[in-house]
């Protein structure tokens, strides 16, 4: 999956489905422009630089634009690992044990590689509301409350995906004519570093500039801006030990600034 494919086919997709649309490559691989937020002035970084650094706890793993794919990728390595006590009662199970699987049956395709593939159905469970999401993950996760600016919005339901690695809490929200991919991700004991990250389809028209900037409350956070014919912005940052990311489809730098500095 890519960013030039993402927002028709998630068109197609239960809710359930959204995180791995977000993740894989992004493998979010489950989200960016020139912000100005709280007086802090967003400084353009060069790619040279990025891959050598880690930036607000970000390993940049690559950053690549060849003229037909551009491609970033990058590793949470100062996320918080938060024992699997302080998860919900039926989170920890999962943690634990995997989620239930509804259906498993062989793919249609097996693949390049030749070997046997098969399609896993999980019982993913879903609420209504960011406030139930949160509870069922638990009550000693600190995870923020819903943004103000989103809620003003509507968004489907938040899907709840959550294995050993990882518990992600993931919709898709609408405000405006803009829709906006949200995702948190909150690290059990003993999970390996989270990876995320893009990929798009373009030519030399379409360029990605990594930035940074600052939520309203002082948290700094990694931008990619994609100009061109598909105009995109995404935000990565760490808060209280826990990853956020989110991806608009469109360049509307002043909608992400204002979600930003409501956090």
């Amino acid at each position: 999956m890519n960013k030039d494919t993402l927002w028709e086919a998630m068109e197609h997709l239960e809710p359930d489905l959204i995180e791995e649309a977000d993740r894989q490559p992004r493998r979010r691989m489950s989200v960016g422009r020139v912000l100005v937020i709280a007086a802090a002035v967003c400084l353009v970084l060069a790619a040279g630089v990025l891959a050598a650094e880690s930036i607000f706890g970000f390993r940049i793993l690559e950053m690549r634009n060849d003229g037909e794919v551009n491609h970033y990728q990058l590793m949470a390595e100062e996320t918080v690992k938060f024992p699997v006590s302080q998860f919900g009662e039926t989170a920890q199970e999962y943690i634990q044990n995997g989620m239930p699987v509804l259906e498993e049956r062989p793919a249609e395709s097996s693949g390049t590689g030749g070997g046997e593939v098969s399609v896993v159905t999980f019982d993913v469970p879903t609420f209504s509301t960011w406030e139930e999401a949160a509870e069922f993950v638990g009550s000693g996760i600190p995870l923020a409350p819903e943004n103000p600016v989103l809620a003003e919005g509507s968004h489907r339901d938040f899907s709840v995906h959550i294995s050993r690695n990882s518990v992600d809490i993931s919709t898709v929200y609408s405000v405006g004519v803009t829709s906006i991919i949200f995702n948190v991700s909150v690290a059990p004991e003993g999970a390996q570093p989270y990876q995320t990250g893009a990929s798009f389809l373009g030519g030399e028209d379409l360029e990605i500039t990594p930035q940074k900037t600052v939520t309203g409350s002082g948290t700094n956070v990694l931008l990619y801006v994609t100009t061109g014919e598909r105009s995109a912005c995404d935000a990565y940052f760490i808060q209280d030990g826990i990853l956020y990311n989110l991806f608009m489809n469109s360049g509307d730098l002043a909608l992400m600034e204002e979600i930003l500095a409501a956090f």
